[in-house]
């Protein structure tokens, strides 16, 4: 090219370096739906299509671009009284850019690689606002739900052995495996979907809404998420936290599941994301500061639940919860008192299905407590049986110990749910606003959540956790050169007395011949009399 063209070319360029023209201009009103009880956002949009030029090859190329602009954008939930402006935004789209060609004044299109406007609300609960080129938007309303309770696992009583002097136990110091994974699906209506869980991992407190930064996060439980129900989370124990189960203090009882431990957490919190199309997202669970500075977790005993056992005083007091009684609620609020009902209790003891099998029940009695256990939610965890026997007179009660490592299931096709219900309290700060409002349209029937304990698939991955058991048997008190009393007794024995109840036949768990199994629903290990 000669310099006296190239030096035309520049001055034409130069000429046009704004020479962008607005050639149509069109401004409309809009309206956006969030869906049922989480409002529409409202907006104005200015669409002008304009114009820009570049060389190519020495010619002048004219090329036409739009830009949008959106204003008066205002949130309106009426039902929630917000009516609240949000921040306008440019959208350019349809220019072929800076580097079209030589002396191009074509603007960049705008880029997109997330919204291009974001409000967080205040009103109440925590809600965000993206909004995105169309325009369209997305709502994130966070809140929670105040349950009564979640279970988080059935620790089943091994025999006694003899507790004066040789006490057994089974520990649960390096699995994790302990856990209860809970799906809320059934929870919401059948025009609302429950999305994939997304969750922190450890367990923060709760208050007034949202995080309380006073409290710390605990780490002794914490959340994960299924990989077969994505809808799913896990609440884990931490390897290192020791739990320690020990069976009734008398020696001829065998296994009482009277005895048997279920961690009933009060304190939980329910954390979802509520958003648009009638999509509800599980976060996992957290729990509430109006109680105390951490998570409230009781174990109670299968007997205080059946009726067997008097139920403690503290047990009483755990389960009235009367630091919830003025705090959950607004207009139309949940019925009933904050704690535990007589209901919730038998929901509770009936997560442990050997919750019948106690000194009562006879060894006959293979329908409440079936010889072997239920193979569609225990894992055999021993190939061969391990003994409960009485010593010879003079002898000391054999000892055996265990390590066992948790089996993987997935080949077996274990799967197994317990369905349970429960109403909730919803904080009176979420009252009208826009999470109270919306998690009260999703819900199938009103203030309660139906949920489903199933089985998790942290069993295919994560087999190398363990648990140790100490088991001694019966000790042998000698009376006149022979044991007395024998072990099996012809008897069932009160546990509470160490006596022998001759109206009663020997009881279910009075064996000497005992198989072990896993539990896949909670992560604990069965022990169970096999061949009375």
């Amino acid at each position: 090219m000669s310099q006296l063209r190239a030096r035309r070319i520049l001055a034409m360029a130069a000429i046009c370096v704004a020479c962008a023209v607005v050639s149509a201009r069109a401004s409309t009103n809009g309206s956006y739906n969030l869906g049922p009880n989480l409002g529409v956002v409202n907006y104005t949009l200015n669409h002008t299509t304009n114009s820009c030029q570049f060389y190519s090859n020495g010619i002048l190329i004219y090329a036409t671009y739009y830009l949008d602009y959106y204003s008066n954008i205002y949130y309106v939930n009426s039902a929630a009284n917000i009516n609240q402006s949000l921040p306008g935004f440019n959208y350019l789209y349809g220019s072929p850019g800076p580097n079209a060609g030589q002396s191009s004044n074509c603007p960049a299109d705008t880029t997109v690689n997330g919204p291009l406007a974001v409000y967080n609300g205040t009103n109440g609960s925590p809600y965000t606002i993206d909004l995105y080129p169309g325009l369209s938007a997305i709502i994130y309303a966070q809140g929670y739900l105040n349950l009564k309770y979640v279970v988080l696992a059935v620790y089943y009583a091994p025999p006694s052995g003899d507790p004066t002097t040789y006490n057994s136990t089974v520990s649960y110091t390096n699995s994790d495996l302990v856990s209860s994974t809970i799906s809320s699906k059934a929870t919401f209506s059948s025009s609302y979907t429950e999305s994939q869980a997304v969750v922190g991992s450890g367990m923060a407190g709760y208050k007034n809404g949202s995080v309380d930064t006073s409290g710390q996060i605990s780490y002794s439980w914490t959340n994960t998420t299924s990989t077969t129900d994505s809808t799913a989370v896990t609440i884990e124990k931490a390897t290192g936290t020791t739990i320690t189960v020990s069976g009734p203090a008398c020696g001829y009882c065998g296994i009482d599941h009277d005895y048997d431990v279920i961690a009933v957490w009060l304190n939980p919190v329910q954390l979802f994301t509520l958003t648009n199309g009638g999509v509800v997202q599980p976060n996992g669970y957290g729990y509430s500061t109006l109680d105390q500075p951490g998570m409230d977790i009781w174990y109670v005993y299968a007997g205080e639940l059946n009726g067997i056992l008097s139920m403690r005083a503290a047990t009483q007091t755990e389960f009235a919860r009367a630091w919830a009684a003025s705090e959950f609620g607004y207009p139309g609020g949940p019925p009933g008192p904050p704690g535990l009902s007589s209901q919730d209790e038998q929901t509770i003891l009936q997560m442990d299905p050997y919750f019948n099998c106690t000194w009562q029940k006879p060894v006959s009695d293979t329908t409440d407590c079936p010889e072997p256990a239920d193979p569609s939610r225990f894992t055999e965890a021993t190939v061969e049986s391990f003994p409960y026997q009485q010593p010879v007179p003079g002898g000391q009660p054999i000892e055996k110990k265990y390590k066992w490592t948790y089996t993987t299931t997935d080949q077996q096709g274990v799967d197994k749910t317990v369905k349970s219900s429960q109403t909730f309290g919803l904080e009176s700060v979420f009252g009208y606003k826009i999470f109270g409002l919306g998690i009260q349209d999703t819900l199938q029937q009103s203030w309660t959540t139906e949920t489903t304990y199933e089985s998790s698939t942290l069993w295919t991955t994560k087999d190398t956790s363990e648990a140790d058991a100490d088991i001694f048997g019966p000790a042998c008190n000698v009376v006149n050169g022979a044991c007395s009393p024998v072990y099996p007794p012809p008897n069932a024995y009160n546990p509470i007395t160490c006596q022998p109840v001759t109206t009663l036949a020997t009881a279910f768990g009075q064996g000497d011949n005992m198989y072990l199994y896993q539990d896949n629903l909670f992560g604990t290990f069965l022990m169970e009399p096999y061949g009375q």
